[in-house]
């Protein structure tokens, strides 16, 4: 913990208050009865905090393996404090929308509120940037400190966010109508925890994927290091499961795009009600 906290404390600070503010948040939906399209309205301010927090420590984490100097460089103080006022400014304004019960996303009501959107979405665009800049800095390090097979792993999970997790995070949020494909629009009923959608096609789903490509494949990338296999099946293995890792996270997005939720509830949704977004999304 010690190593993980001098690596970068703003980035450790910043992502275990967030994690701390997101266990008050926890109490909030358990206690507050207010709903917002059929869910609690503090349901996305604690699924924000528990994702940026453990987002700005995974980077936090990666950036341990850098050499002293390097960490010191000009573009990881610019990567730091970018992915920690954007990931900030993020929760902070999903937080008080949804103290206030009032959408954050999505939200065009007002002149303020399409502005705020604006803001949040650029601001989506710089802090998940911030993973293909740590990309480039670990592959471009002579003096990592870890395996070369758990570096690849690392740099392709990072650089598999920044495709992945952001393309399809603009490509849902340039929906006029929501993160839903068909369906009726209302968020209750949804998968436990993630709250993905059991009626409709759901985008976030794919958005999910792509942004934790920088867990899923580094830990693909570790688990193979501790085989005795040769550093060159090794890293053709981890290739592998980045491609494998990248074509699922494609596969749930034509999913969702054709109306079909990742687990249904019922029968399956007429074709017709899958073809347009719905018409809300919080």
């Amino acid at each position: 913990m010690a190593r993980l906290r001098t690596a970068s404390p703003p980035l450790f600070w910043t992502g275990a208050v967030l994690l701390l503010m997101s266990c008050f948040t926890a109490v909030l939906l358990q206690t507050d009865p207010r709903l917002f399209q059929g869910a609690s309205v503090w349901l996305k301010p604690w699924k924000f905090q528990v994702s940026v927090g453990i987002y700005l420590l995974t980077l936090c984490a990666f950036l341990m393996g850098l050499p002293d100097a390097e960490r010191r460089g000009l573009w990881v103080h610019a990567l730091v404090w970018t992915a920690v006022a954007c990931g900030v400014f993020e929760v902070v304004y999903i937080s008080w929308q949804g103290m206030l019960g009032l959408a954050s996303h999505f939200n065009s009501s007002s002149p303020f509120h399409i502005a705020m959107y604006s803001l949040m979405g650029a601001g989506a665009v710089l802090l998940t940037t911030s993973s293909l800049v740590l990309a480039v800095l670990i592959a471009r390090s002579s003096a990592y400190r870890t395996s070369e097979v758990v570096k690849l792993g690392i740099v392709l999970g990072l650089v598999g966010t920044w495709i992945l997790g952001l393309g399809f995070g603009a490509y849902m949020s340039a929906q006029p109508t929501g993160h839903l494909v068909g369906g009726s629009g209302m968020d209750a009923g949804g998968l436990p925890i993630v709250n993905w959608s059991r009626s409709a096609g759901d985008l976030r789903v794919p958005h999910f994927f792509g942004i934790h490509a920088l867990h899923f494949v580094p830990l693909m990338a570790w688990l193979v290091s501790l085989t005795r296999m040769n550093d060159i099946t090794a890293r053709r293995l981890v290739w592998v499961f980045a491609t494998a890792y990248a074509v699922l996270t494609i596969a749930t997005f034509v999913q969702a795009r054709a109306g079909i939720p990742l687990m249904t509830q019922g029968r399956p949704l007429p074709l017709e009600s899958r073809v347009m977004p719905s018409d809300h999304a919080s």
